[in-house]
């Protein structure tokens, strides 16, 4: 498929490369509202052009929950859905973990992953710059919540690990506040990240283009820019049915060599044919126009299930009943 695509020069240039020559995917939002989002030609990295927001961090800070979800702190049903979710992210993660390690859980929203590895016997905390959320997890789950941006975060603690979940595609400064976080990580320490993988087939098209997400990532691209932050790839794939990515990454002992892959234009020519071709593709898998009728069964159960209950007693339920 030969693309005729025009190249466009961004206002900002993609973080991994610094390259501003990037191809125009998609002009508006899920809600058809104005949002541009580019591909780096150079990186193949996807990213919103220009930034929405006069002040990105301000909006986390006080806006963006009650914008995503209509409220400012978490319902019930909101406690017991993430925390099945930190249950099967704990899968993942305790493997690379030593008893006691040290979290810190970057982005900790309500606190359920972090109220899980507590109970699990390690030593956790969490820094979330939503100030309702993080309101919510010290005086409902009495957690260690840390009220900052990523880039204003200080401590004297080293941590064993930093996990970060459906966070990193929200960040305007990534390299920069990955960087900064990684200062905090001990030398061999694991960063452990979930991102959407904006090239999954189950997504219509026109739904990928959330407009707080200001990057939008392949395996690959997750890969680059933490390379380009100072970190090593472990492992980076997608999980589950494929709408996610997962990625293991360490801290090094010694400073990685900059840029340590290059990317071809090739790549970015690909990520794009397979965007566009998404546009259709997804309306010819009968399976996308019967996923809602299969959700519904689950929503009950949530409802059912945490309805009258403290997310601190939820919480208590869900993880003694997942234990062993």
């Amino acid at each position: 498929m030969a693309l005729k695509c025009s190249v466009i020069k961004s206002n900002r240039p993609c973080p991994i490369t610094g390259s501003s020559e990037a191809y125009e995917v998609c002009n508006v939002d899920r809600n058809r509202k104005v949002l541009r989002n580019i591909i780096s030609s150079k990186s193949g990295l996807v990213y919103v052009d220009p930034v929405p927001f006069e002040n990105t961090e301000e909006f986390y800070k006080t806006d963006y929950r009650k914008s995503y979800k209509g409220v400012h702190q978490p319902k019930p049903k909101h406690v017991y859905r993430a925390g099945k979710v930190a249950l099967e992210r704990f899968s993942k993660v305790k493997n690379h973990l030593m008893p006691k390690a040290n979290c810190l859980d970057a982005g900790s929203s309500s606190g359920e992953f972090v109220y899980l590895l507590s109970s699990r016997g390690f030593n956790a905390q969490g820094v979330e710059a939503n100030l309702p959320y993080a309101e919510y997890s010290q005086a409902e789950l009495a957690l260690t919540v840390t009220k900052s941006p990523f880039s204003e975060f200080k401590t004297q603690e080293k941590f064993d690990a930093i996990t970060m979940f459906h966070v990193l595609e929200h960040l305007e400064h990534p390299v920069r506040d990955l960087s900064h976080l990684g200062r905090f990580l001990k030398p061999g320490g694991k960063f452990f990240i979930e991102v959407p993988n904006i090239l999954y087939p189950d997504m219509a098209f026109l739904h990928k283009w959330h407009p707080g997400h200001l990057f939008s990532f392949t395996d690959k691209t997750l890969a680059l820019l933490l390379e380009k932050a100072g970190f090593k790839t472990v492992s980076c794939a997608s999980i589950g049915d494929g709408g996610n990515l997962w990625g293991v990454f360490e801290k090094p002992k010694s400073p990685l060599e900059s840029s340590t892959t290059v990317t071809k234009k090739l790549y970015a020519n690909r990520v794009l044919e397979d965007l566009i071709k998404q546009r259709i593709g997804y309306y010819l898998r009968v399976f996308n126009f019967i996923k809602l009728f299969r959700k519904i069964p689950t929503m009950i159960s949530e409802k059912k299930k945490s309805k009258g209950l403290s997310g601190k007693r939820i919480l208590d339920l869900l993880y003694k009943d997942c234990h062993h």
